[in-house]
């Protein structure tokens, strides 16, 4: 769980997981797919369900020997871990819940993304970093993104709905941004169903 850019090119598209703010209930993960013209990132957010445990406290039941299996959205559905849609409903095979953002950057558009990233105090320096550098050698190069890592990235994917709720943010943005399932954080002042 210690991957930097550099492990999720040479994995494209699977799934990395890191922790979401040290908060035991949720987990984030990562997908990276680098084409020659675009950049797609898929970042999804899981909270676990939990059960009593024999001392009283919870046990949460996704951990990350859970999500260590889940490489894709279907692996995530093959362990009991529902689109957050369903959350609530009497689904006793459930043992979390995900939503997922996906954004494509496109190499087309890298000098609108720059500004946006530019006004916002460069909130799209990893992904803006990575667009400019030709997809196979990132790809092939072992040392190329090394140094950024999982949670670098993180940083830029978070910052895209928050800037959005905060209003700093509107459609149409310089890139596309979709929603899948219902927004598990955040979201208190912008209409998250508007960007799916």
């Amino acid at each position: 769980m210690a991957a930097t850019v550099q492990t999720l090119l040479e994995n494209q598209p699977d799934i990395f997981w890191g922790s979401y703010h040290d908060d035991p209930n949720y987990h984030f993960g990562i997908s990276l797919n680098y084409r020659e013209d675009m950049l797609i990132l898929l970042a999804v957010y899981v909270m676990s369900d939990c059960i009593e445990d024999e001392d009283g406290g919870e046990e949460m039941l996704v951990g990350p020997e859970v999500l260590s299996e889940c490489y894709t959205i279907e692996d995530l559905e093959k362990h009991g871990i529902v689109l957050s849609d369903l959350m609530g409903e009497d689904d006793a095979e459930a043992i979390g819940w995900y939503c997922a953002e996906l954004s494509v950057f496109k190499k087309s558009d890298l000098d609108a993304i720059r500004e946006s990233s530019a006004r916002l105090d460069g909130y799209l320096d990893t992904v803006i970093s990575i667009l400019e550098a030709d997809a196979e050698e990132a790809a092939a190069d072992a040392e190329a993104f090394e140094d950024v890592s999982f949670f670098d990235m993180q940083h830029d994917l978070e910052a895209i709905p928050t800037n959005i709720d905060d209003g700093a943010l509107a459609k149409p943005l310089p890139f596309e941004f979709r929603l899948v399932g219902d927004a598990l954080l955040g979201w208190q002042s912008a209409d998250e169903s508007e960007y799916r």
